[in-house]
């Protein structure tokens, strides 16, 4: 073991915690207390001492929308940019008799519905359930419009979510209403009779921290009106599985699973483990656990598949040291025989043991393991299923078509109709769940994060084809957790973390460039810990260990374990620069796992750094955070180090974030949660302005039914602070003193990671993958006072062209829910919703890509309640109008409204009867006003319009496109407003006379005759659609114009001139 050297000067033994009348645990549950085996892990009984979790259960699991936030503000909008990738769910389910309708429940992203057998998926439940984990999904097969959700999911890794109970529809998943069980926290099955759709059973796995009362299994009979427990075994041990059978619904198996997670370790397994069955629809239960057959020691989960074409037989995979593997009861469950212990169904027993069988051939069984396995003999021979990714998690059949099937694993879920030859892509959910948050320095700005189960991501902000497919999102390294770091000046590198991956021991970072494909590990101790506890580790490496970039200096690195690492050259050397800045309890770095298997995988690394943050203010400063409640901070590049523990920090305080002021060196805020070491579901948050000499703690006033992830101070404005939850994001404009949720259009779902770039607010979600709340420059402006004014109008941000947008080029497409393909040429393109022009800018639905950046620039006003007579200009720097906004185009709600300029001057007026000649001018780079007019009094803000950096032109370029584009869309102007009068004279005087005919042949040799584009596309090209080209030219490119655009417009000016004084002077002459 390595030795402490620093003094712990904050006492953690009696904390002053926050005045709340709360009771924390009085006993700790560590690993290091059962004594595990090389290969084995060893089922204890569980202490008992610990109390109920830390919560206030008297108000609302999740109080996610403010009203006076979400009615006044809502013109802000979270836009989800990718990576659209699924990843690990938890149920699936499908329609009875529509074969194309299947049904997705997400670890932590809400419920999926398709409409199309997998092509696309739509999220139903966004906005109407409370979190974002779902356990378990049922349709009722008497009634399809009726489907029950169970939330939490029963997987209990490491970063496993909760749920609040159980909710129903009536309307095939369009409304949602929440119908109890709030306290089972995590659901593994639901069960709906079927010939009757308010018969419903609930599993629940229950609190993973800790012991509770609030699982078994649940019945109703009157669809969730009311509820009853009608078995429960343990309080630390809730049913993992249970089996309706369809031969005769009242014949119930249910499976218990004791199982305990902690930061440090897991348990699984003990003597409350086994399989219970019912006879009378759940109204008495009988243990048939220790029936002739089943192992006798103690057991871990448990997995259970029956099929009506077999009724008398029950078929269990056991994790078990005694004799592991698969066992079958042909009796009813009274006797049983042991089939195999076949190494692919029965890997890493607390995470898999999915076991189901057809219902059609009860010969038919399937396993959802690391890969996906079926055995045509009834479970004695098994093989491999390929076409899919691994870790599968739930399989549902088609009990009257064994051809259609649906599956969900850690690419998402997929769907078959052809027994698994060929399956559904998994490219339409964005689902990732997002660890940690890093940002580039370029244009536009992309996203970077490790992803559960999947890879890194690099994620574009913003598309030239407006949605962000996945042909623009880049795959980063081989590793899931932890950081993802850009390198802030060179755009090919990038230092990731490759947990879980060969060669992951010792902090496994990787420095990827990404304009090679090279990937070189460089690790700080290259040493494997599979196997044994971290207590015979050199070092002790958290899951997601830090990588931290120096900010003054490129080229030096910092990790951690227990002690901090620098490295000078890029990872290739690495020093110590710290002692131990951790507690080191070697009771909690022992190795946990079930009967039969360890789980030694490094998630449960203990007694190390969680976070560390350098100062972007002064040189030299570094804080740390570690998983066991210490925080501590050097000034001076490493050479001495202070505890500056908060002295109300309550023991095995897990720190997860650390935010160093970007206005003070020694103002640092902190975020922490007690979740998964305390059994505390309380939020925990705190800011010191001295180095850490104090502290004051900011939770009081936090919503206490929220866990504090991460806290973000805004960039510019000093004090305004957000944070993330386990369902959301939360605002404070006042420093920390209160708190209101900025979830707005965000889907409950935990949020993992905050930054702030430029006026972007980004977020980190884990199951929603990355969301972007677009210029916050609003919020930084917000005052109380703008309550109570008629009209405020914000200050613009500065707008950067984004280049040539095919969102602009594209029309728009066909409305009324249908769908539209966009195809760029082969490329991968994207598939949307057409919603029309809101707030001046083309909008749509994507369901297979990022939502697209505001094309143009945001203008945000304020309207009070007395708000009237409303408009909005648009004027150039010498206030010359270029465009007003009013009436039904422009959005006149009380509170915050945001209209999007799209950088164009109005198009030229058509000649009647004539298409729009789309002489739209672009606005140079340059200054702008936006003014503001609300009962009859005006306010005019500036803002700037940018070039994008990527292109290789000057202000002056920009200057001298813009001058001839305005000098063509003068001749057609001016050109219009002659054909006009000549066709208007012509109507007075009659088409045959002279006047008439005269003016017609002078309108033909300009414009076409034609009413349609159709039309005109038969006909020779006219004076100024030989202009039309030039308008195309300018309209690509930001730089200046090729001298034969010039040519052009002097040749067609001159000739255009010609007949237009030539018609001018025929209508001067007097006539009879």
């Amino acid at each position: 073991m390595r030795e402490s050297h620093l003094q712990v000067t904050n006492t953690m033994s009696k904390q002053t915690i926050r005045n709340r009348s709360i009771c924390y645990l009085v006993g700790v549950f560590a690993l290091g207390a059962f004594s595990l085996g090389q290969s084995q892990a060893k089922a204890e009984v569980w202490p008992h001492e610990a109390t109920k979790p830390v919560s206030n259960q008297d108000v609302p699991f999740a109080e996610r929308v403010d009203p006076e936030i979400d009615r006044r503000m809502r013109s802000l909008e979270w836009r989800c940019v990718g990576p659209f990738v699924g990843v690990r769910g938890c149920g699936v389910e499908m329609h009875p008799t529509d074969r194309n309708v299947f049904y997705h429940a997400h670890s932590s992203g809400g419920v999926w519905k398709t409409e199309d057998a997998g092509q696309y998926w739509i999220p139903i439940t966004d906005g109407q359930i409370n979190v974002g984990s779902v356990g378990a999904i049922a349709v009722a097969r008497s009634r399809p419009e009726t489907i029950y959700i169970g939330t939490g999911e029963p997987q209990l890794r490491d970063c496993v979510s909760w749920g609040d109970g159980v909710y129903k529809s009536t309307d095939g998943g369009k409304t949602w209403k929440h119908i109890g069980l709030k306290d089972t926290r995590n659901i593994s099955r639901v069960r709906i009779h079927p010939n009757n759709p308010d018969l419903v059973y609930v599993s629940a796995i229950g609190n993973p921290f800790g012991p509770s009362k609030d699982r078994g299994v649940y019945r109703s009979k009157d669809g969730g009106k009311t509820w009853k427990q009608v078995f429960f075994k343990h309080e630390q041990a809730g049913v993992i599985d249970l089996v309706m059978c369809d031969h005769d619904p009242n014949i119930l198996y249910a499976s218990t699973f004791e199982i305990h997670r902690r930061t440090w370790g897991l348990m699984a397994g003990g003597p409350n483990s086994g399989i219970f069955k019912s006879t009378d629809g759940g109204d008495t239960w009988t243990e048939i656990t220790r029936n002739p057959g089943l192992p006798s020691d103690n057991l871990g989960r448990i997995g259970l598949a029956h099929s009506k074409d077999k009724p008398n037989r029950i078929t269990a995979l056991i994790d078990s040291k005694e004799k592991n593997g698969l066992y079958q009861s042909e009796d009813g469950g009274k006797t049983w025989k042991w089939l195999t212990d076949h190494v692919g169904i029965t890997q890493r027993p607390f995470y898999y043991y999915h076991l189901h069988a057809s219902p059609i051939d009860g010969n038919e069984l399937w396993v959802a393991s690391n890969k996906l396995w079926q055995s045509l003999d009834g479970g004695k021979n098994w093989k491999q299923r390929s076409g899919t990714k691994d870790d599968f998690q739930d399989i549902k059949f088609d009990p009257t078509d064994r051809d259609r099937m649906i599956v969900t694993h850690d690419g998402g879920v997929m769907v078959t109709l052809n027994g698994g030859k060929t399956w559904s892509t998994p490219y339409t959910q964005p689902t990732q769940q997002v660890y940690r948050l890093n940002i580039d320095n370029q244009f536009p700005y992309n996203l970077y994060g490790n992803n559960q189960d999947l890879i890194g991501y690099k994620v574009p902000s913003a598309s030239v084809y407006g949605g962000i497919s996945q042909a623009e999102v880049t795959v980063i390294g081989s590793g899931e957790s932890g950081p993802c770091v850009p390198h802030p000046t060179d755009p090919d590198i990038v230092y990731h973390l490759a947990q879980s991956t060969f060669a992951a021991g010792g902090c496994p970072i990787q420095r990827v460039n990404l304009k090679t494909g090279q990937w070189e590990h460089r690790n700080v101790w290259p040493m494997p810990t599979f196997g044994e506890g971290q207590n015979k580790a050199k070092y002790r490496f958290n899951w997601h260990a830090p990588i931290v970039i120096d900010p003054f200096d490129e080229n030096t690195l910092y990790t951690a374990a227990e002690v901090v690492f620098r490295s000078k050259d890029e990872g290739m050397t690495w020093e110590e620069i710290s002692p131990v800045l951790t507690k080191d309890e070697e009771s909690k770095q022992q190795a946990g796992g079930s009967p039969s298997s360890l789980e030694t995988s490094g998630q449960e690394a203990y007694n190390t750094i969680h976070r560390m943050v350098a100062s972007k203010v002064k040189p030299g400063i570094l804080w740390t955070g570690s998983d066991d409640g210490l925080v501590h901070v050097t000034q001076d590049g490493g050479k001495s180090w202070e505890n500056v523990t908060p002295p109300d920090m309550p023991e095995d305080t897990d720190v997860y974030e650390l935010e160093a002021s970007p206005h003070d060196a020694g103002t640092v805020y902190l975020a922490a949660s007690r979740y998964r070491t305390a059994n505390d579901f309380l939020p925990y948050l705190w800011k010191s302005a001295d180095f850490g000499k104090t502290w004051v703690n900011l939770s009081e006033n936090f919503p206490q039914t929220e866990i504090t992830r991460t806290i973000r101070e805004d960039t510019v404005r000093k004090g305004l602070l957000f944070a993330g939850t386990e369902t959301g994001v939360f605002i404070s404009f006042d420093d920390g003193s209160t708190w209101k949720p900025l979830n707005l259009n965000l889907p409950a779902v935990p949020v993992h990671d905050i930054k702030i770039k430029d006026e972007d607010l980004c977020i980190a979600t884990f199951g929603r993958s990355f969301w972007i709340l677009d210029d916050i420059s609003p919020l930084r402006q917000w005052d109380e006072k703008h309550r109570g004014q008629a009209s405020q109008l914000f200050k613009p941000r500065a707008h950067t062209r984004l280049g040539i947008n095919w969102w602009a080029l594209y029309g728009g497409g066909v409305g009324g829910g249908q769908k539209n393909y966009f195809v760029q040429n082969g490329r991968m393109g994207h598939t949307f919703y057409e919603l029309g022009i809101v707030n001046g800018e083309r909008k749509r639905k994507y369901l297979d890509a990022g939502g697209a950046r505001p094309y143009g620039a945001v203008i945000n006003y304020w309207l009070g309640d007395d708000a009237k007579d409303v408009s909005l200009s648009i004027l150039d720097e010498k206030d010359q109008l270029i465009k007003t906004y009013e009436g039904d185009v422009l959005s006149q709600e009380p509170g915050l409204n945001r209209m999007i300029w799209d950088m164009n001057y109005p198009d030229v007026l058509a000649v009647n009867g004539k298409p729009a000649p789309g002489i739209i001018v672009q606005a140079p780079v340059g200054t702008y006003k936006a003014k503001l007019t609300v009962n009859g009094s005006s306010e005019v803000q500036s803002f700037e319009l940018k070039m994008n950096p990527n292109e290789q032109y000057s202000t002056e370029d920009s200057a001298k496109r813009f001058e001839l584009w305005w000098r063509v869309r003068s001749i057609f102007e001016r050109s219009n407003k002659e054909i006009t009068a000549a066709l208007k004279l012509a109507e007075e005087a009659g088409e045959d006379s002279e006047v008439g005919k005269r003016a017609m042949e002078f309108a033909g040799k300009l414009v076409p005759q034609g009413a349609n584009l159709s039309e005109i596309a038969n006909e020779p090209p006219k004076m100024l659609s030989k202009l039309t080209t030039v308008n195309s030219v300018l309209f690509h490119s930001e730089g200046p114009p090729p001298a034969s655009c010039y040519a052009v417009v002097d040749e067609m000016e001159k000739q255009i001139d010609v007949e237009i004084e030539s018609w001018k002077d025929f209508a001067a002459k007097p006539r009879n």
